[in-house]
């Protein structure tokens, strides 16, 4: 009794889905039917207003801006750091530029290699043009230009250090703790590197020296500055006889290195897209001079380009923000748009001999009405996960997930309008006669080549990879191959982990590249330079806690020891040294905060060793007495193994600041590298949301425009399966989860569905035995899935040998993507769907193809009498929209008037054609 219950409820519940699939499908496919009508009948006005609204659209891009601030791109808005860096910039702005070059030999404390050093440094400082020579440019400390090396131990005196011996060096680096020049604490072992050290703990050699330039970063000074980077660059690479290697990075050194191998490769990528052009037009066309589709390739490749001003257009209009990561959305909407095309032309392809009769109009509502369902499924679906991707926290992959999904919503209309629109002018010309290219030249006469004729991928599909698939040998292979693949890629998404080095996205054939090789290699030790900073508290009254607070840090772990330089030390040894009796009710503590600031500023104006740490501390002058506003106190962190280690040294750094006994903000450590900590904070995080909410609204929007639990099912499994054996595949590339892959990652999800989706849909409108229906279903949208994967392929075909490694890593994750999606979609689904794949439509009752045509001349509500349908009533069935049920065997079908056709069977009587 209960089983029968339960098999019941199941039956009802199966009754009601199977309403609400034939509603959905009846639905998408009448209005499809309608657009194409209007399309097909008024193509012209129809390109005119999609010309319209895009140009109207696209007047939002005067106010166009890119935005390469990385706060703004891809730090959260409520994180601390974006006050603080907001803060750094008004009271401290970074005003320096860099040159820092490395030494190597085998003993680089030799006076012969010191003697090579210092000629190094003196061809670098004797730079001039006709505006400003290095020492009008360079950042000076106690009135001396910022050079950190060992060779400040000499004071950077030529003479004396040509009459070193070995051992004046080794003396003079383990005693000397203090810069002669600068005056701040100087430790030898944070500028060698490779150092090896006696029983006593004493320096004996080194394997590497650096040598850091620091220049002001002035409006006025750039262009020198700009120059003075090239030349010191030019000087290094030369190398120098008595060292064995010399190594160089500048400010300018990742903008000239990475971004100039971006520009070349986008050189590249323009050389892909006419690739995709060329291939577009062989597939799309035939090989005749009439049949073959120039003009249609280029306006479907335009109907790309107007979604994209679409999108940018509405988007900047809204203030959404233009990142340098959007240069990828251009080839998103160019492999979807060409899936789009090739479905649409392959639906015309598949219209029967009948239907080929209609008027064109006729001819081109009933191709939209084939396709129309198939490329809504891709494209909402698409639409849909990007929009749920906007979500995000990360402004930049927000503002990316927006505008994709504006510019798919535009290349979903105008591929459903502009492109058919065009595609209808296209057959009046080819039924015309006319020159597929020089459209006034008509031939009188002409005869296509056979060969032009064939769909020979069509073929393929049909007579041997479907018939080899459906193979029983065939499918054990294909569910072995498909679990093999999951579980080792399984593996590698398990063991993928994020980590993110600007290294990487340097060439790995230029000098920028070697020189951060050789600091990994000789100072494997040295982290990333932070300063701390303090705002408007009563320093005087506040000694005791800034003082614990530099301790701590000092002791801190994460923080390479004698590498904290602050300016208390030397204030506190400059009071204890006063003899003037004016100043000695100074040397007392704590300070009343005035005498604090009056003194303070004393020192740091009026001394040598107060005037080197000028740029740590600010005055308001404004008020009198002067005021101490603000100040800062450097450090270096250790070198972290990896992006969590990195968080984790951040984080402790604040838990010192913050609970130091200051109120809470005023003190805080800040680097630029913390922006990049900040985002990698969340962005795996964000990174598992997006691909859950996306993969959760691809597997919703298909089971709402498939209209099949089962189907949709098994469509979801190609995506999540393509999605693991992509990101597996970048684990054992040795690729890790930073922005830029987990912005692809994101992709591969809308990429993904239209590999499998088309399948899954298209095997749903097709009537047949189980082992015949995946392959009708290949015959007939297989080639412009294939065609839609091969084009995304060939668009980055000649990334494959980048030296960038951002643009190696979109051929990576393009061409796996590609690889697992055509071989889910093409090849895994029909075999799942050959065993478990539901009844077709009730509206599908028979196949296109004049293969499969079925006869049927019985009409349970209507019947055939002469030449025309009627219904009961004797009435003619030619509205659009009417339903009647058509039954054939066991089976009923429920279908349209606009479904059915009469013809004449062989017999010469009437009988009832129905299609989709």
């Amino acid at each position: 009794m209960h089983q029968k219950s339960q098999s019941n409820s199941i039956c009802q519940c199966n009754k009601y889905l199977r309403k609400i699939s034939h509603g959905i499908i009846w639905s998408l496919e009448t209005g499809f039917y309608h657009v194409g009508h209007f399309v097909g009948t008024f193509p012209v006005l129809t390109i005119a207003l999609s010309f319209l609204v895009c140009g109207i659209a696209s007047i939002g891009m005067v106010k166009f801006k890119e935005t390469d601030i990385t706060e703004k791109l891809w730090v959260p808005s409520y994180s601390r750091i974006q006050e603080e860096k907001k803060w750094m910039t008004e009271n401290f702005p970074p005003d320096t530029r860099y040159a820092k070059v490395i030494a190597v030999e085998n003993n680089i404390l030799s006076p012969r290699s010191l003697n090579a050093m210092m000629d190094l440094y003196e061809k670098a400082i004797s730079f001039h043009d006709n505006e400003y020579s290095y020492h009008h440019m360079c950042l000076r400390v106690a009135r001396h230009c910022k050079v950190s090396s060992i060779l400040e131990i000499w004071s950077y005196n030529k003479s004396a250090i040509a009459h070193l011996t070995y051992n004046d060096v080794i003396r003079d680096i383990n005693q000397v703790k203090t810069s002669p020049l600068y005056h701040n604490k100087l430790d030898a072992t944070t500028m060698l590197g490779r150092i090896q050290f006696d029983s006593r703990g004493q320096i004996m050699a080194a394997g590497a020296a650096s040598m850091l330039f620091v220049l002001n970063d002035k409006e006025k000074m750039r262009p020198s500055a700009l120059k003075w980077e090239s030349e010191v660059i030019e000087l290094v690479q030369k190398g120098h006889a008595h060292v064995q290697e010399t190594y160089v990075y500048a400010t300018r050194s990742f903008d000239d290195e990475g971004y100039g191998a971006v520009n070349d490769d986008i050189n590249l990528l323009s050389v892909g897209i006419c690739i995709v052009l060329i291939f577009v037009i062989v597939t799309l066309g035939r090989f005749n001079l009439i049949e073959h589709k120039l003009l249609l390739s280029l306006a479907g490749l335009l109907s790309v380009g107007m979604s994209i001003g679409f999108a940018y257009g509405l988007a900047t209009t809204f203030d959404v923000i233009y990142g340098p990561v959007h240069a990828l959305m251009p080839f998103l909407l160019l492999g979807i748009g060409v899936d789009d095309m090739f479905v649409i032309v392959e639906a015309w392809k598949n219209l029967t001999p009948e239907e080929l009769k209609l008027p064109l109009p006729e001819q081109v509502a009933m191709t939209m009405k084939h396709a129309g369902v198939s490329v809504t499924v891709t494209s909402v679906t698409d639409i849909v996960a990007f929009a749920i991707g906007a979500s995000t926290v990360i402004p930049g992959l927000s503002a990316f997930c927006i505008d994709a999904a504006l510019g798919i919503l535009a290349l979903f209309i105008l591929q459903s309008t502009f492109f058919v629109a065009c595609l209808t002018l296209d057959q009046k010309r080819i039924a015309a006669r006319r020159d597929a290219i020089l459209c006034c030249l008509a031939y009188k006469s002409f005869e296509p080549n056979k060969c032009s004729q064939k769909n020979f991928l069509a073929l393929a599909f049909e007579n041997y990879i479907g018939p080899l698939l459906m193979k029983t040998p065939s499918k054990i292979i294909v569910m072995l191959v498909t679990v093999s693949l999951l579980g080792v890629n399984i593996y590698g998404f398990y063991h993928l982990k994020q980590d993110f080095d600007l290294t990487m996205y340097i060439p790995s054939n230029s000098y920028a590249h070697k020189f951060s090789k050789a600091q990994d290699k000789y100072f494997p030790n040295r982290g990333v330079d932070v300063n701390v900073y303090c705002g408007d508290i009563h320093y005087g009254s506040s000694q005791k806690i800034l003082n614990n607070m530099l301790h701590r840090i000092s002791t801190d772990p994460g923080v390479e020891n004698g590498t904290v330089i602050s300016w208390f030390p030397a204030f506190t040894t400059w009071i204890r040294s006063l003899n003037d009796s004016s100043l000695a009710m100074y040397n007392h503590y704590p300070y009343d905060e005035h005498e604090f600031d009056s003194l303070a500023l004393t020192f740091i104006e009026n001394t040598p060793v107060g005037h080197a740490f000028k740029r740590f501390v600010k005055f308001d002058k404004t008020t009198h007495p002067p005021v101490l506003k603000a100040m800062y106190f450097s450090l270096r962190h250790t070198s972290q193994p990896n992006s969590q280690a990195e968080i984790d040294a951040m984080e402790d750094l604040r838990e010192i600041t913050d609970n130091s006994g200051l109120p809470k903000g005023m003190c805080f450590p800040y680097c630029p590298q913390y922006l990049t900590y900040e985002t990698n904070k969340v962005l795996q995080v964000e990174l598992y949301r997006n691909l859950a909410l996306a993969g959760a609204c691809v597997f919703f929007v298909t089971l709402v425009l498939i209209a099949n639990v089962l189907t949709s099912l098994i469509v979801f499994t190609c995506v999540i399966f393509t999605l693991v054996d992509v990101a597996g595949t970048m684990y054992f590339w040795g690729v890790t989860i930073d922005t830029a892959s987990s912005i692809l990652l994101t992709l591969c999800v809308g990429l993904a569905v239209d590999y499998s989706a088309h399948i899954g849909h298209t095997f749903m409108t097709v009537s047949g035995a189980k082992n015949e229906r995946p392959v009708m279903a290949l015959k007939e949208i297989g080639p412009a899935v294939f065609n839609g994967g091969f084009s995304t392929f060939l668009a980055f075909v000649l990334l494959a040998n980048s030296n960038s490694y951002g643009f190696s890593l979109f051929f990576r994750v393009f061409f796996t993507v590609v690889l697992f999606g055509l071989f889910h979609g093409l090849v895994y689904l029909p075999v799942v769907l050959s065993w478990l794949g539901p009844e077709p439509y009730h509206t599908s009752s028979v196949h296109m193809s004049p293969r499969r045509q079925i006869e049927m001349d019985k009409a349970s509500n209507g019947h055939v009498e002469g030449s025309k349908l009627l219904d009961q009533r004797g009435r003619v069935f030619t509205t659009r929209g009417e339903q009647f049920s058509i039954n054939q065997g066991k089976q009923s079908f429920i279908v349209s008037a606009d479904q059915v056709r009469l013809y004449s069977n062989q017999n010469g009587c009437q009988a009832v054609m129905v299609y989709i």
